[in-house]
């Protein structure tokens, strides 16, 4: 059972969540890679039964109760902001508190009066590829506190608004239908910590999916490029943290010159682009590290951006391909913007996560970013990524996806 009287308390902000991970995408071989169908994941988006309360008490009480039937309710879409919807208003807001004005409340307290309050219900099958198998739960971004429940049992809870939220269903899903209930609070001790310039939204803002994972599995990963003094030699270095036992092969493969299309080799085979490093390490129920000396080398640069990808394949005790995963480096984000203000392209935009952008796409979201990159070099602001709707692993992705030759300077470099 969920104690609500701990939404206020500034040291409880997550419960039953699993520890946070490395944002990789694992497929059952490269063929599901390269298709783009991913049998380990099964996205929740779309349409959810919803419910609004201008304050907990306005809420429907019980709602999450699994004989409880929500199917007479209103909806709503996931993702989406709550505000963009049609329910409260947004504001934005600098100095003062989002409730100031409304309620005199202390540090301690939450607004009680006017919390807007949103209760959301999803019903859904388990897909087949997931039966018989550990079942997770992401929610990308939900503001600025969430409960959940499966099946009428308590789940758990998370106050980090701009970060994944993932909890173990395992234990409470169930063969046939199932009724997956969140509860979001607009404002909760957490936000007292959020007095900046912005606007204030609250919702399930970003993708929802299930995930599970094979027995033989890399869950959390590292991976460094360290450069001796030189810089004509260095190591590749891969930490994981691993289930199961097997062999994990690496691949380090050179993408080719920049100035080609990427469409031409991202929709290729990986196996085409030349063989640049590779090893093979044992794979032990915890942690497993590589450290792979790498000479001869192409350095990254804004004039020569050259490029490496990482191709990881897990194998469990059989000698079976359990998992295949391709890693996109980016060591050089946080030089990105500058990289673009230097280019010589006549045509440059800024696209601004805190900008307002139509509907619920309000916060920066690639679409976006993929109409407005055709017409030229689109800089990404990534100061303030965690506002966008989708997180920054994402917008690393969608910035390879726009790569064309005019727009070389998204792509991240290896060193």
């Amino acid at each position: 059972m969920f104690d609500y009287s701990k939404i206020k308390d500034p040291e409880f902000f997550k419960e039953n969540a699993i520890p946070a991970h490395s944002d990789h995408v694992c497929y059952p071989d490269r063929e599901h890679l390269e298709r783009g169908e991913n049998p380990f994941r099964f996205s929740l988006n779309g349409i959810w039964k919803f419910s609004y309360g201008r304050n907990l008490d306005d809420t429907v009480q019980g709602f999450e109760a699994d004989d409880y039937n929500c199917r007479n309710w209103g909806e709503i879409r996931v993702p989406a902001h709550i505000q963009m919807e049609g329910y409260d208003v947004p504001a934005y807001l600098n100095v003062q508190y989002p409730w100031d004005g409304r309620e005199q409340i202390l540090p301690g307290e939450i607004p009680t009066r006017f919390n807007p309050t949103a209760s959301y219900v999803k019903y859904f099958t388990l897909p087949e590829s997931m039966k018989g198998m550990p079942v997770y739960i992401s929610f990308q971004g939900v503001e600025s506190g969430m409960a959940l429940w499966l099946n009428g049992q308590y789940v758990g809870y998370s106050e980090d608004s701009f970060t994944p939220a993932e909890f173990d269903l395992t234990p409470y899903v169930r063969d046939g239908e199932n009724k997956l209930a969140v509860q979001v609070f607009k404002w909760t001790s957490s936000s007292w910590a959020e007095d900046q310039d912005f606007y204030r939204f609250s919702g399930i803002y970003r993708d929802v999916y299930l995930f599970t994972r094979p027995e033989a599995h890399i869950w959390d990963l590292s991976v460094r490029t360290l450069l001796d003094d030189s810089y004509q030699a260095g190591r590749l270095v891969i930490d994981a943290l691993s289930c199961g036992n097997g062999r994990i092969e690496a691949e380090l493969r050179k993408l080719p010159a920049a100035d080609a299309p990427a469409s031409l080799y991202a929709a290729s085979a990986p196996e085409e682009a030349p063989l640049f490093a590779s090893a093979a390490f044992d794979m032990k129920d915890g942690e497993t590290h590589l450290s792979l000396p790498v000479s001869g080398f192409d350095l990254w640069s804004a004039e020569e951006p050259n490029l490496y990808e990482l191709f990881l394949q897990v194998y469990d005790e059989n000698g079976q391909l359990a998992a295949f995963a391709r890693w996109s480096q980016s060591e050089t984000v946080m030089a990105i913007e500058e990289i673009l203000a230097r280019s010589n392209h006549a045509k440059q935009r800024l696209l601004a996560q805190l900008a307002s952008c139509p509907k619920r796409l309000l916060y920066a979201v690639p679409a976006l970013a993929k109409e407005h990159g055709a017409q030229g070099n689109l800089m990404v602001k990534m100061g303030n990524q965690a506002l966008c709707q989708k997180n920054l692993g994402h917008m690393i992705t969608t910035c390879d996806d726009l790569y064309e030759s005019d727009q070389r300077y998204y792509h991240y470099g290896w060193w």
